[in-house]
């Protein structure tokens, strides 16, 4: 399970990373060509120069500008040649009414808006799938850290409250000398000691568990070993630490004390409250095996 969690890790961050960078590249490729459609300056368009003397009104000039002399025709063409020279001087008047500097600035901004449109893609849909992978990705990571978060807070604020940390820091000289004791085979001055850590530090359960066992195998006392474990039992405790003080006293109920039905009663209970608990699961099978032989 923790392995398929860190693969998962290792995955979404990949691909937040990956739809990301994807993302801002096609940001960034779209802002620069937007950039340089908007940088022509209507300066750098060469303004085509017009002939302000052809829309002229001559009613309105007071100085009569004398006609312009129209070259005498050469005696050396015959008619025919007259009339084709005519064809041409009209054509290139014509030619020249038209403003080349126009035309050609026309069909340099026509050309050049068709070539940014060519050279253009539609990047529409890419930054799309982009954006919707970036978001998809970060959500699915956000989520997944903020479970393993949650759930750390919530174990750690189980074991402050539970006492799952083992020896608290009040009192810690007492449970040292407490053991110290036991190894020396003074059990009864370790059960006091021990007791006297527990009036220090009331929620360090495992004091009390240390009394139980100290009772049930060094002293060889079943019934005090479970008057303690069901002591215990009547505290807060995390759920594993519950069920196995549980399966200790139904091994006392059932054993020394000669009380079957009790432990068989310790076991249907635990199974009820903490069936996903190794103890709870241990319990089950316990059962089973008995309502089987019976």
């Amino acid at each position: 399970m923790k392995a398929i969690k860190i693969v998962a890790y290792v995955i979404l961050s990949v691909l937040v990373f990956y739809f990301g960078s994807a993302f801002l590249k096609e940001y960034n490729s779209i802002t620069e060509r937007s950039a340089a459609r908007g940088n022509y300056d209507i300066d750098d368009i060469e303004t085509p120069i017009y002939d302000v003397d052809r829309g002229t009104d001559s009613s309105s000039l007071e100085i009569e500008t004398p006609a312009e002399e129209k070259p005498a025709p050469d005696p050396a063409l015959n008619g025919t040649d007259l009339l084709e020279h005519g064809d041409v001087s009209a054509a290139n008047a014509s030619s020249d009414d038209s403003n080349p500097a126009e035309t050609n600035a026309v069909d340099t901004a026509t050309q050049t808006a068709a070539n940014e449109t060519a050279a253009t893609p539609d990047n529409s849909n890419r930054i799309g799938f982009f954006t919707g992978g970036f978001v998809l990705s970060l959500l699915a990571l956000g989520l997944l850290a903020g479970y393993d978060l949650t759930r750390y807070s919530a174990n750690r604020t189980l074991d402050s409250i539970y006492n799952d940390d083992g020896v608290g820091t009040d009192g810690h000289d007492l449970y040292e000398a407490a053991e110290q004791e036991w190894a020396r085979g003074d059990f009864l001055e370790a059960i006091r000691i021990l007791r006297e850590y527990l009036e220090v530090n009331p929620k360090q359960q495992h004091a009390a568990i240390r009394i139980a066992e100290i009772y049930e195998k060094d002293l060889k006392s079943p019934l005090a070993a479970a008057l303690e474990y069901e002591e215990i039992l009547q505290q807060k405790l995390a759920p594993e630490r519950w069920g196995w003080a549980a399966i200790h006293l139904a091994n006392l109920y059932s054993g020394p004390m000669g009380k079957p039905e009790k432990a068989i009663d310790l076991l249907r209970q635990l199974v009820e409250k903490y069936p996903d608990t190794p103890a709870g699961e241990k319990a089950s099978q316990r059962l089973a095996m008995i309502d089987g032989a019976e």
